[in-house]
């Protein structure tokens, strides 16, 4: 990872992120999470960077999910777009994403040549992320539970809408 080695795991990570601001315009923010959602770094202001990560999760775990059943193999990103922007998630290893917030004016094929590198590193990295502590007062249970509760929502919207979606999300909450 670039930075300095003596620095804290979550500094090292930041650094990282804060690389991909530098090369890319049009980024908001980004943040690093564990592939359960919980929060490793980040460079996200004004907005609830905990709730972010395990809301990104969520939708690694749904996009991956997906492109198993519709046969396009492992899942290696997603791009959402809304009315103000980017969100753009990109698995780094089996334990951590990558997830970068962005203007509309970002450039995202620029962003998909610049953060490979990045993303290449911190999945490098992505073992020593389970000996991360969760912060104090119970943020990691909740964020887990932000989690849980949009992958039931999702769900729920999914089963009622018409289409091949809908039948394999009712099998699903069955079981």
């Amino acid at each position: 990872m670039t930075g300095n080695s003596g620095a804290s795991l979550a500094d090292r990570v930041r650094a990282e992120l804060l690389h991909i601001r530098g090369r890319v315009g049009g980024i908001y923010g980004s943040l690093v999470a564990t592939s359960d959602g919980f929060l490793v770094a980040h460079d996200v202001p004004d907005l609830e960077p905990t709730e972010i990560a395990a809301l990104v999760a969520t939708t690694r775990a749904l996009s991956a999910r997906t492109t198993t059943a519709a046969g396009r193999g492992g899942f290696r990103e997603a791009v959402a777009r809304g009315t103000h922007g980017y969100l753009v998630v990109y698995e780094a290893g089996e334990r951590a994403i990558v997830a970068v917030i962005g203007s509309n004016e970002m450039n995202i094929a620029m962003l998909n040549y610049h953060v490979r590198e990045v993303v290449e590193r911190i999945a490098a990295q992505s073992a020593t992320f389970e000996t991360l502590t969760a912060p104090a007062g119970g943020e990691a249970g909740w964020a887990v539970q932000v989690a849980a509760d949009a992958a039931t929502a999702v769900a729920g919207e999914a089963a009622e809408q018409p289409g091949p979606v809908a039948p394999l999300v009712r099998r699903k909450a069955v079981r």
